[in-house]
């Protein structure tokens, strides 16, 4: 039993190999941590675009010219829009309603102007815009919102903390002018 155990000492086959395995496992884990953490940062930014296009989406239709007797005109339209796309950054699994983020949300018109807000656009010369007398990058129809998302990331690499992330989305649209008519009144349906 002896001479097999220093034999098994002595033997020096797969030394190379296990040498080699060991200085290639560090770069493949580094590799795979890597692969996660960036397929987690790859997925927070697809909620962050996708709570961008429902905020400008939500912008553009309901505005102070907006024509709905079910639209109630006391909401901040500006914040309601800022809470979807909170929201939106909240329904992915990554984030939790504890994760500190701070969000980040500008509005610019179609010549690159920030402006404060796209419900404030005038809507009563959209005739006008309709007839080709407009162009709508200077009055204010067609607006951008950019929204930034930071928050402090708790991974690092080698050692080193990654500090705070910042994501950025962007979604253009424009001010739905209408035209709003009343929807008709239901069609009695006749008995039979």
């Amino acid at each position: 039993m002896l001479k097999r155990v220093k034999a098994f000492y002595r033997d020096e086959r797969g030394s190379y190999e296990l040498i080699q395995f060991v200085l290639v496992l560090p770069v493949v884990i580094l590799v795979l941590y890597g692969s996660f953490e960036l397929m987690k940062l790859a997925s927070i930014r697809q909620s962050l675009e996708a709570g961008a296009y429902q905020a400008a989406r939500y912008l553009s239709v309901y505005h102070k010219y907006y024509v709905d007797p079910h639209y109630n005109r006391n909401v901040d339209d500006r914040m309601q829009a800022e809470r979807l796309i909170r929201e939106s950054l909240l329904a992915n699994s990554y984030l939790s309603r504890e994760t500190s983020m701070t969000l980040i949300v500008r509005y610019y018109n179609g010549g690159g102007q920030e402006i404060a807000s796209p419900v404030e656009f005038r809507c009563d010369d959209a005739a006008r815009f309709e007839a080709g007398l407009y162009n709508p990058n200077t009055t204010g129809l067609v607006f951008t919102l950019r929204a930034w998302v930071t928050f402090p990331w708790k991974a690092s690499m080698l050692g080193m903390p990654l500090g705070n992330v910042t994501l950025g989305a962007a979604h253009t649209s424009f001010v739905d002018c209408g035209p709003w008519k009343q929807p008709p009144p239901p069609t009695p349906t006749p008995e039979p």
